[in-house]
């Protein structure tokens, strides 16, 4: 999961349309020695310009290397517009400083080469098919669009993605902006159509088919890439929207971690939302004006759903051991609210809650009242 960029300030910002691109830059010609400069631009097979890889990252970023560039941009003599040849960490490296008061960086690594400018702490790259300065972040590029600061973009496999937070989901939704220049064909190639949330702590995302609404919830610890984790657990079909709910889980050591409880999912049906685990394996779907919950195992289809009850105002799942434990579910009877308890198969909780509450008590009061609960919060459960 892509690590939410510090956002460049304005001032920070290059902007094509004021700081020009990278054809105000003349390659070299010959290396410092005389040697004719053989290295070819940095693309992939299909002869697509693109940005420094995560190996090239590494060579670039290294602390000696922006120790190094930034000490040559403090003591420039800005009357100076040659060009000088370094020898850095094992790799040939080229500056210039142009007229119009730019400093550019040639890496030469294998037979490739890429130019950076380094600007306001950052490296930058230009991207030639969409004229636009993306710059470098925990190891990806972003794009912050000048003329709408506060709008971020990450690249992930040379497509752009909005980057986004929501209460504690990120979000990254495909940019449909068509290229000002278009590039290489790709063979096989398509637009993005899927938007992903992921958890906050990277364990879980959600991928929902832009043309379908079909949403999958990915396990994103494991290793095994023919594992079942990694081909996704269908959750439903005509979704907007998924975010992640979470719990504060405190740790012996007095600190404070969110764990996930549950994966709430809007509906372009606004009549309809649902609730799943975060294991994938329960989801409860409400209904219709008369708000009527049922429950699902989605690790067996041919398993008929459970009902809950009707006129439900909320759904709280509650989680032990790596499994769904406990659905808690808010249901209005008869102008009254009333807590009721399922275990993980939409049984009801051998514990039940007393089921008549004060009307206007919070979810969180009425959990409070709650015997069951309280039981689930004792040393008899671990949490």
């Amino acid at each position: 999961m892509p690590r939410a960029p510090h956002d460049v300030n304005r001032g920070g910002l290059i902007d094509p349309r004021r700081h020009g691109d990278h054809r105000v830059y003349v390659p070299p010609t010959r290396h410092h020695d005389g040697r004719v400069v053989t290295e070819r631009p940095w693309t992939n097979p299909r002869g697509r310009y693109i940005p420094p890889s995560r190996d090239h990252i590494t060579i670039i970023n290294h602390n000696t290397i922006i120790n190094n560039m930034n000490g040559i941009h403090r003591g420039w003599d800005t009357r100076d517009h040659g060009y000088r040849w370094h020898h850095w960490n094992g790799h040939q490296v080229r500056h210039h400083y142009d007229v119009h008061g730019y400093h550019w960086w040639d890496f030469y690594i294998g037979g490739g080469c890429y130019r950076t400018r380094y600007h306001s702490g950052r490296h930058w790259w230009y991207d030639p098919y969409w004229h636009r300065w993306v710059y470098l972040h925990d190891n990806r590029w972003w794009w912050q669009d000048p003329a709408a600061p506060a709008v971020v973009y990450v690249i992930i496999d040379n497509n752009y993605y909005r980057y986004q937070e929501n209460g504690g989901t990120v979000i990254i939704k495909p940019d449909t902006t068509p290229p000002v220049d278009a590039p290489p064909a790709e063979p096989n190639a398509s637009a993005p159509d899927q938007e992903t949330m992921f958890s906050l702590d990277g364990t879980r995302s959600v991928q929902i088919l832009t043309d379908k609404k079909e949403a999958y919830l990915y396990d994103l610890t494991g290793t095994d890439p023919n594992g079942a984790a990694a081909g996704g657990q269908w959750l439903a079909s005509g979704v907007k929207s998924a975010k992640f709910v979470y719990d504060d889980k405190h740790e012996a050591d007095g600190t404070t971690t969110q764990v996930i409880r549950q994966i709430e999912l809007d509906f372009d049906d606004a009549a309809m939302a649902a609730i799943a685990d975060p294991e994938g394996e329960r989801k409860i779907v409400i209904t219709g004006a008369e708000r009527s919950a049922y429950l699902y195992d989605l690790k067996d289809e041919a398993k008929p759903s459970a009902y809950l009850a009707d006129g439900v105002s909320e759904i709280k799942l509650v989680n032990a051991d790596g499994a769904l434990k406990l659905v808690i579910v808010t249901a209005r009877e008869s102008g009254v609210d009333s807590l009721l308890m399922f275990d993980r198969d939409g049984q009801p909780y051998r514990a039940a809650a007393p089921k008549t509450l004060e009307t206007g008590s919070s979810p969180a009061e009425r959990l409070r009242k709650s015997a069951a609960f309280n039981v689930l919060q004792s040393d008899k459960v671990v949490w």
